[in-house]
């Protein structure tokens, strides 16, 4: 019987989701007292944390059900709602804690565990929890019917279209509404839908800032073009009262923002550290100009009308662009603790534009990721970089003679301990075998050769890396390319058959 009455209750969650949204409850009055974060979670990985609620949920369930089977020898259980919900985290924390409630059945002493964890853990614990999940959770008692609106992590997926995933924009509006929590760790907002409209995002956008969000994710597919974040709801946001000044991240995917927007967000938000803007239309200027400014990891994608970007902030530590860089005017100043640069998608044409506006940070720089071209060589050959140990580059084989040009950003990476290059496009030319000064590499411990398909001027770089990295441990050859998928990869039995320098490693995929 007991078994059977489990099954049922782990059935009846589903149906209970539904029943608990579609419910009117009443109004929720302003939170005054806020859920801490402080106490470190019992369980860190996800699937423990299901784990550890189902057994709770075992746990009460056999519990309730040899209650109901026995005379009753003990008082009912000591935590009972009024008829109202709770209003706010403190006024939950101030109804009456009696001692567990215990039962002896087969001479044993069993105990209702659940009541001996505070309101807090039990809050952190469901705030790990798909949000569908943590709603189910509220048929477990009557101590549970409210537990999950104070959940400080409210993610709206539906793009991974999942059965705990809550996408449908009237139970958005329901599970916004019964919140009480007075903050919310992260919100996030993933939606594929071309019904959606301006107003419901607004709401939902101006709802999590007024909790106090500190990490924010924005995802629409496709991108509302009459939709600009924050546009609405700009004037309410410059209130001292404004909960946006927590904000910590803020990602953008497929939303249109402005320049202005940006910047405000960046002089009043002093807690933001990172920032990432990916396929806005509306972004034309971006400037991060200001010792104030905390903001540590930058990065900017396909946003295909941006012309200006400056950069003077003492703060940031990572900037990362993808996009056309043929027009795009980069200014980097005042940047001492910028150390990590991507710079992708621009190929060929105007390289000038990127290298030097980032010298500047070359003495400092130990990651670079860059689409290389002659132009880039010639550059590098003029400069240092002393502290660099990651280099990524993606190459353009297209009509090349020789890829032994790398070796000159290779030389001006004295310390560099990794390198990845990329080879990109099929086509080159038959030239002869070109002859560069030798330089020993004393740091280089391991290189990945991606798209390598066993061309003279692949096998000419690989063998020249061989020969002159002095402490190399490792070579991965992949064979995959990346723009025209495996194709007819040559063979490359003569780099397997190189002879290698004792204690290296060579990896052909």
């Amino acid at each position: 019987m007991a078994t059977c009455y489990v099954s049922i209750c782990g059935l009846a969650l589903d149906c209970s989701y539904m029943q608990l949204l579609s419910q009117s409850h009443h109004c929720r009055s302003p939170s005054t007292a806020t859920v801490t974060s402080e106490t470190q979670p019992i369980l860190s990985q996800h699937k423990l944390l299901r784990l550890v609620i189902t057994v709770l949920h075992s746990i009460f369930t056999v519990n309730y059900c040899i209650k109901s089977l026995s005379p009753a020898t003990t008082a009912p259980h000591p935590y009972r709602w009024k008829a109202n919900p709770p209003q706010s985290f403190a006024e939950m924390r101030k109804r009456p804690r009696n001692t567990p409630a215990t039962r002896e059945v087969k001479g044993e002493i069993v105990e209702d565990l659940m009541s001996l964890l505070p309101d807090d853990i039990l809050i952190n614990i469901i705030s790990r929890l798909p949000l569908k999940e943590a709603a189910k959770t509220s048929v477990l008692s009557s101590r549970w019917k409210y537990l999950w609106t104070f959940t400080t992590v409210l993610d709206f997926d539906g793009i991974t279209e999942s059965s705990n995933c809550i996408s449908d924009p009237t139970c958005i509006d329901k599970v916004l509404q019964l919140h009480r929590g007075s903050s919310i760790n992260k919100f996030r907002l993933c939606l594929y839908s071309k019904d959606l409209h301006e107003s419901e995002i607004t709401n939902w956008v101006y709802s999590a800032l007024s909790k106090r969000v500190q990490i924010f994710e924005l995802e629409l597919w496709p991108r509302l073009k009459n939709y600009t974040f924050l546009e609405n709801c700009y004037n309410n946001l410059k209130s001292e009262l404004s909960g946006v000044k927590y904000l910590r991240s803020l990602r953008l995917f497929s939303v249109n923002v402005t320049g202005e927007i940006l910047e405000f967000i960046l002089h009043n938000c002093p807690l933001l550290d990172q920032l990432s803007v990916v396929r806005s239309e509306t972004l034309v200027s971006l400037k991060v100009v200001g010792s104030a400014i905390q903001l540590k990891h930058l990065r900017i994608s396909t946003c295909y009308r941006l012309n200006e970007i400056k950069i003077s902030t003492p703060n940031l530590l990572s900037f990362k662009y993808f996009g056309p860089g043929q027009e795009l005017k980069l200014h980097i100043e005042n940047a001492p603790q910028l150390v990590d640069i991507s710079f992708r998608g621009v190929m060929l044409t105007r390289v000038r534009n990127v290298v030097g506006p980032i010298t500047s940070c070359f003495p400092q720089l130990k990651t670079l990721e860059l689409d290389s071209c002659d132009e880039l060589y010639a550059q590098f050959s003029e400069h240092e970089l002393p502290n660099l140990t990651h280099l990524h580059l993606r190459v353009a084989t297209l009509n090349r003679e020789s890829l032994l040009g790398l070796a000159s950003i290779m030389k001006a990476c004295p310390f560099l301990q990794t390198l990845i290059v990329q080879f990109d496009y099929n086509g080159y030319k038959v030239g002869r075998r070109r002859k560069v000064p030798r330089h020993s590499h004393q740091h280089l411990k391991l290189v990945e050769l991606h798209g390598f398909l066993g061309r003279p001027i692949d096998l000419e770089l690989a063998f020249y890396i061989l020969e002159n990295a002095m402490t190399l441990e490792k070579m991965v050859v992949n064979r995959t390319n990346y723009s025209f998928g495996c194709g007819n990869a040559k063979d490359c039995t003569k780099l397997r058959e190189a002879k290698l320098r004792q204690g290296v490693e060579l990896l052909v995929l």
